[in-house]
């Protein structure tokens, strides 16, 4: 796959040891959209097939502009490389947020996830003002699992038999962070 040149790196909004918190870039779509139809992303969403390009250029550029909703691009804090994005879907009738996070395939297995995690999560907390942050995640998945509970997630409850992984019928994980689960962590 060909690659395209990609605007100057933006200025980072949150920076942590090895990587930073910058706004998406609407340049990064294809590379977003390559990251979240990667197999194992797929699956690790519980996703039947992959997103299609025009439905994800749609639901992007929709997104992009509203005010609930907050895709973040993370980045190297040393060369501003992507590696991944997050978000923050927040409900603004009750101030809270569902997270979301993708790593690049290629960028995977390096602890990026946790990290990713908590520089959202200082976002969520410091900046945005939210009261909480909540995500589900797939109970087979324990590379996600471990990675949000070693940012400050907890965990909020359970639904049986409520996702796909691979074919079969599995729990859905239910983990949630306020902002004094941060203040414990430090």
């Amino acid at each position: 796959m060909t690659t395209t040149p990609h605007s100057p790196a933006p200025l980072p909004l949150r920076v942590g040891e090895r990587l930073a918190l910058a706004p998406a870039r609407e340049d990064m779509m294809q590379e977003y959209h390559r990251w979240e139809t990667d197999p194992a992303t797929v699956v690790g969403f519980g996703a039947r097939w992959p997103v299609s390009w025009d439905v994800f250029r749609a639901r992007f550029l929709s997104s992009h502009t509203s005010a609930h909703y907050q895709l973040f691009e993370v980045v190297t804090a040393d060369g501003a490389e992507p590696v991944g994005t997050t978000a923050l879907n927040v409900d603004q009738a009750v101030n809270t947020a569902e997270f979301t996070l993708v790593i690049a395939p290629e960028h995977r297995g390096r602890g990026y996830a946790a990290e990713a995690t908590g520089l959202t999560l200082d976002w969520a907390f410091a900046i945005a003002s939210l009261s909480a942050v909540w995500l589900e995640v797939l109970a087979p998945h324990t590379a996600a699992v471990n990675a949000y509970l070693k940012a400050g997630f907890r965990p909020a409850g359970r639904l049986r038999s409520a996702g796909l992984w691979q074919g079969r019928r599995v729990d859905k994980l239910l983990l949630d962070c306020v902002a004094d689960d941060l203040a414990e962590k430090r």
